[in-house]
């Protein structure tokens, strides 16, 4: 006796099957009749097994499916058995074969769907003429595997199973093949579009790493793949951190060229310290070896030495780590230890909305009890500190404009020894702050009470060019030297007792205007002039260095700037020897 045909109940939305497919379990009948309902309402969500699926026809797709494909297993459903992992990483050739073999088929009156679609019918015709029908539109493994043999592509059990699990199947293991001939013959971009979604990255914990559809990143615009030949094993080891890390040896480079103030020296034990990036570095010239001090936490933007040659004040640029970069923090380190160790650490946090950006100079008193530091607001503020307890002495405006306008600080060294005439006997320090088209002269004096008080004056060009103030020092005669952009050298009166003080009284040709480089403001070419100033010979010698190639050694014994003692010229080191 022949089996009965599948009825439809049109009524509640389900597949009823008799026969060989048959689900006598009623309460499961009613179930999956409501579970259609709901699917017909909202489950149809777009994903790669709910695309092209019609919950009218063949109720709703096997969800569990959706799940844990991402982590390369599948679950057997009706009766599927699951495939091992490494048969879906095959699926993408063999699809490939089968359009192959389709195209090969194809004809002007009949394309490549047309084909499968007519062989998947022949099929589903064949079962009913051997009384063996199931539901309309849907085919199972045996059929899906003779169809394909019919087309001259063989396919094993598994990767049968595997294409019913990819491409969505019902509750009872049926793939609706025009669902099947859609998605086999859909673009590329669309078969992309198709596939499952993760949320995020591979995750280091809680497996997942055999996921090969797209994973959605906040902060791409698209979703990304991974590689065809993606193994998820790999990501299993790098969710572990490795045993081994790596050391730093040497840092090459010397970070110069962006630089305002001075920014290498010699410590007290005949090593050089300097900077690159966020790393402080003390060289050893003898040993060619290096230390480093790595505090900072982004790049480095000056540095002073203290008046013992051991210590080292290092600042730095706000760090973005943390997502505000307005709390900008400098170092004291001592550069003759090993490793370099840090003494103190002042932070500037922003004050009012405003943020310091970056320390933009820094220098210590003669007694190196004092630091100053010039911060890169938009008025450039200049602090006073007693650094080992962190008091903050005296604070003022340096220059107003977009950073950096202050280019360096340099204390003078021998106001101890001026005479004790005039108001300059009260001088207790002095230093000058330099920089875009000004100089600034600063004098601390002490008043009645005891109390340290802080008097500005600006530098007067008089006959001189106004032009931005490249470097400075100052003179034991009490007269501070600078260095201009055109390569000429300006001598400042830097005695408060006399009445030029704070003018520029000579101007003296030095050096040559030198290559043109790219301003630190907006990158177009700027001279560079005198970008150096250094005394030398227990301070009776000058020496200055232009961006012409030249260190120019002074005669300093008398009053003001003396003669020349001697010219050295630097060539490229591009440049072959004479």
């Amino acid at each position: 006796m022949s089996r009965p045909n599948t009825r439809r109940s049109t009524e509640s939305g389900a597949d009823t099957q008799y026969g060989a497919v048959q689900d006598p379990n009623p309460s499961r009948m009613a179930a999956r009749a409501q579970s259609v309902k709901a699917a017909g309402r909202g489950a149809m969500s777009g994903t790669s097994a709910t695309t092209y699926w019609s919950v009218d026809k063949w109720g709703i797709p096997s969800q569990p499916q959706q799940a844990t494909r991402r982590s390369g297993t599948l679950p057997a459903h009706g009766s599927i058995p699951t495939p091992p992992a490494e048969v879906f990483d095959g699926l993408n050739d063999l699809e490939d074969k089968m359009r192959a073999t389709l195209s090969a088929l194809a004809s002007f009156n009949e394309d490549e769907r047309m084909i499968l679609l007519r062989q998947c019918r022949h099929e589903e015709a064949c079962a009913a003429q051997a009384a063996q029908p199931i539901p309309p539109g849907l085919l199972n493994t045996h059929q899906f595997r003779h169809m394909w043999r019919s087309l001259g592509v063989k396919l094993s059990r598994e990767q049968a199973a595997a294409m019913f699990l990819r491409h969505g199947c019902d509750v009872q293991g049926l793939l609706p093949y025009e669902v099947f001939a859609a998605k086999l013959q859909g673009s590329p971009a669309r078969l992309l579009a198709l596939e499952p979604e993760q949320k995020g990255p591979y995750k280091a914990s809680g497996g997942g790493w055999g996921f090969k559809g797209k994973i959605l990143y906040r902060y791409c615009r698209k979703p990304v793949f991974p590689p065809s030949t993606w193994d998820g094993t790999l990501a299993a080891v790098s969710a572990k951190p490795p045993k081994a890390g790596l050391i730093l040896e040497w840092v090459y480079g010397y970070n110069g060229k962006h630089n305002t103030a001075p920014n290498a020296f010699y410590t007290a034990n005949q090593k050089i310290v300097y900077f690159v990036a966020a790393l402080g570095i003390v060289y050893d010239p003898a040993n060619h070896t290096q230390q480093f001090f790595q505090g900072h936490d982004d790049d480095i933007s000056c540095l002073a030495l203290h008046p013992g040659h051991a210590l080292v004040a290092t600042g730095q640029v706000a760090s973005a780590l943390d997502g505000s970069a307005d709390s900008p923090f400098l170092y004291v380190w001592d550069a003759t230890l090993s490793p370099p160790t840090s003494v103190q650490r002042i932070d500037f946090p922003a004050e009012g909305g405003s943020s310091s950006r970056l320390i933009v100079a820094m220098a210590f008193a003669p007694d190196g009890e004092r630091l100053v530091v010039v911060t890169g607001d938009n008025r450039h503020t200049v602090a006073v500190y007693k650094w080992r307890n962190k008091q903050l002495l005296n604070q003022g405006v340096g220059h107003n404009g977009q950073p950096p306008q202050v280019y360096g600080v340099v204390f003078n060294h021998f106001v101890a020894k001026q005479g004790a005439g005039g108001g300059a006997a009260a001088v207790t320090s002095m230093f000058v702050t330099y920089g875009v088209k000004h100089i600034k002269f600063w004098v601390s004096t002490v008043d009645a009470a005891g109390k340290e008080v802080y008097s500005t004056s600006q530098g007067k060009f008089k006959g001189a060019v106004k032009a931005d103030v490249m470097s400075a020092i100052f003179m034991p005669s009490q007269w501070l030297v600078t260095g201009s952009p055109s390569g000429e050298l300006l001598v400042w009166d830097a005695l408060p007792s006399r009445p030029t003080y704070g003018c520029c009284c000579q101007v003296v040709a030095a050096h040559g205007p030198g290559t043109k480089m790219p301003s630190v403001h907006d990158g177009q070419p700027v001279l560079q002039g005198v970008r150096c100033l250094a005394l030398r010979c227990n301070n009776t010698e000058l020496l200055s260095a232009g961006s012409d190639g030249k260190i120019i050694i002074w005669d300093i014994t008398g009053v003001q700037l003396g003669r020349v003692l001697q010219t050295v010229q630097f060539q490229d080191p591009a440049e072959p020897s004479p």
